[in-house]
C-alpha cells in the first residue's frame, strides 16, 4: 500500500535509515524516557499509511529525526500534529489532558516509577546570607486577598490557586537565578511530583486546565535550567523540549518562545550554530504573541546566533532590536514576561565578544554587574567567568586569574557545577573556548 504520510517518508529517506533502524532508535529513546515500547519496521510502515502512535511517541520521533538532521523537527513536519492549540486561555480540548500527562511522565527524572537521579544523595542547601528586603514578596498584591479584607497581624493571606502558582513560579525563578542546579533540581522535581501526582500516576482520569498545563510548562522549564547548571545537557535538552510542547498545549507563547530560545542556546553551546538559528527562527515566529520583553529576549539570542555565524551586520541589528524592545516593554511582575536589563547587558557582552570588540564587551559586563540585584549570586558569578574568558582571549592572564578567583569565592555559596566546570576550563594555561 502506498504511503499517505509523505512528510514522514521524506524525512526518513533524508536520514538514510531503514524503517528497522528508526524503530530501534525510537525504542531506545522511549526506554530512556521511562517507557517500554516494541516498535519495528511494521510499526513504521503503519505510520506511513496514516496511523499515529500514542503521545508522546510523535515527540520522541521528532527528537530523533532532529538529532539526525541537525535541525528542529516538529509534529507538523512528520504529519502527526493531531490537536489544534487554543491560545485564548480556555481549558484544553478533550485529549490534551492525556497529551500533557504523557509529556510530564517523560520529563527526565519525573517518571512516576523512578526516583530523581539525585534522590539517593543527601540534599544540601547552600548557605545563604541575609538577603535584606530584596526577595520576592507575593503578599499584598492587588487581587491576592479574598473579599478585600485586611489580613490580621500574624496571619498569611489566603491566595487563589492562580496566585499560588504564580508565587511558586516567582520563588523558583529566584532560586534558579541565585543557586546552582544541585540545590534547585531536587526541589523542583519534588514539587512537580507532588503537584502533578495524580496526573503522573493515574492514566485517563482527571482533567488539567490550560492554566495548570501552563504552570507545568513553566516549572519544567526551570527544571531544565537546573539540569543545564548540573552539566546534564542531554537531560536539559529533553526537558526543554517537553516544556516547549506543554507550553504549546496550554497556549503559553511566552514559555514556548523562551524554551525554543533556550534550545537554540544549547545548540550553540554544543557547536551547532545552524541548528541554533533554526530554533531561534521558530522562537521568533512564536514571540509576537508574547509580551514585548519576551520578544526582546528572543531578539538578543538571534543577535548571539548571528554573531556566532560571523554575521556582524545581522548580529548588531538584532542587538539594536532587542534594546528597542526592552525600552518599550511594560513593567510586569511575572518572571516569564520580563527581561532584566542586566541580562541584556550580559548578552550584549557575549555578542561583542564573539565579534571581537572586547572593549565594548567589558563595558557591557560592567553595566550588567551594576544592574544585578545582590541576591542573583549565580548570575553575578557567571559574569565574572565571562570577563575571565575575555581576558584570556586578549592575553591578560593576571586579570583573568583575578576574575576566576572572584568567581570561585562566589561559587562556594552557590554550588554551581557548571560554573565549576567553566572555571576549571579557564584555569591557568587553559585556552578559552
Amino acid at each position: 500500500m502506498p504511503a499517505s504520510n509523505h512528510l514522514l517518508l521524506r524525512l526518513i529517506r533524508e536520514t538514510g535509515w531503514t524503517y528497522e533502524a528508526l524503530a530501534r532508535r525510537l525504542n531506545a529513546r522511549a526506554l530512556a524516557a521511562g517507557l517500554t515500547t516494541g516498535y519495528d519496521r511494521t510499526s513504521v510502515a503503519h505510520w506511513l499509511r496514516g496511523s499515529t502512535p500514542r503521545d508522546p511517541v510523535p515527540g520522541l520521533l521528532c527528537e530523533i529525526l532532529a538529532g539526525r538532521l541537525e535541525r528542529p523537527v516538529g509534529p507538523a513536519d512528520i504529519g502527526m500534529d493531531r490537536a489544534a492549540v487554543d491560545h485564548t486561555g480556555h481549558d484544553p480540548a478533550p485529549g490534551l489532558h492525556d497529551r500533557a500527562a504523557e509529556l510530564l511522565a517523560t520529563v527526565p527524572g519525573l517518571h512516576p516509577h523512578r526516583r530523581p537521579r539525585t534522590a539517593d544523595e543527601p540534599h544540601r542547601v547552600p548557605e545563604q546570607r541575609d538577603r535584606g528586603d530584596g526577595g520576592y514578596d507575593g503578599g499584598g498584591r492587588e487581587g491576592h486577598c479574598h473579599d478585600g479584607d485586611a489580613t490580621a497581624p500574624g496571619q498569611v493571606p489566603a491566595l487563589s490557586h492562580t496566585a499560588l502558582r504564580r508565587a511558586a513560579e516567582s520563588f523558583f525563578t529566584g532560586q534558579v537565578d541565585a543557586l546552582g542546579g544541585d540545590a534547585t533540581a531536587p526541589v523542583l522535581l519534588a514539587y512537580l511530583q507532588s503537584t502533578f501526582r495524580t496526573v503522573l500516576t493515574t492514566r485517563g482520569e482527571g482533567s488539567l486546565s490550560a492554566m495548570e498545563i501552563g504552570h507545568a510548562a513553566r516549572t519544567v522549564l526551570l527544571l531544565a535550567r537546573s539540569y543545564a547548571d548540573q552539566c546534564s545537557f542531554a537531560e536539559a535538552r529533553r526537558t526543554l523540549s517537553r516544556a516547549a510542547s506543554l507550553a504549546e498545549l496550554a497556549g503559553e507563547p511566552s514559555t514556548q518562545a523562551i524554551a525554543l530560545r533556550m534550545l537554540g542556546q544549547d545548540a550553540l553551546e554544543q557547536g551547532h550554530p545552524a541548528v541554533a538559528l533554526s530554533y531561534v527562527r521558530r522562537a521568533l515566529e512564536v514571540a509576537p504573541r508574547a509580551p514585548v520583553a519576551v520578544q526582546a529576549y528572543v531578539a538578543a539570542q538571534a543577535a548571539q546566533v548571528h554573531a556566532a555565524l560571523g554575521h556582524r551586520t545581522e548580529a548588531l541589528a538584532w542587538l539594536d532590536r532587542a534594546d528597542w524592545l526592552q525600552g518599550i516593554a511594560a513593567n510586569d511582575a511575572d518572571p516569564f514576561h520580563t527581561y532584566r536589563p542586566a541580562a541584556l547587558h550580559f548578552k550584549r557582552a557575549v555578542v561583542f565578544g564573539l565579534l571581537g570588540d572586547h572593549p565594548s564587551a567589558h563595558a557591557a559586563l560592567d553595566a550588567s554587574l551594576a544592574a544585578r540585584p545582590a541576591q542573583q549570586e549565580r548570575a553575578i558569578m557567571l559574569t565574572h567567568v565571562e570577563r575571565a574568558r575575555l581576558y584570556r582571549l586578549s592575553g591578560h592572564e593576571r586579570e583573568a586569574d583575578a576574575e576566576l578567583r572572584c568567581a570561585e569565592a562566589l561559587n562556594r555559596g552557590v554550588h554551581s557545577p557548571r560554573a565549576s566546570r567553566e572555571i576549571e576550563l579557564l584555569g591557568p594555561g587553559a585556552r578559552p573556548r
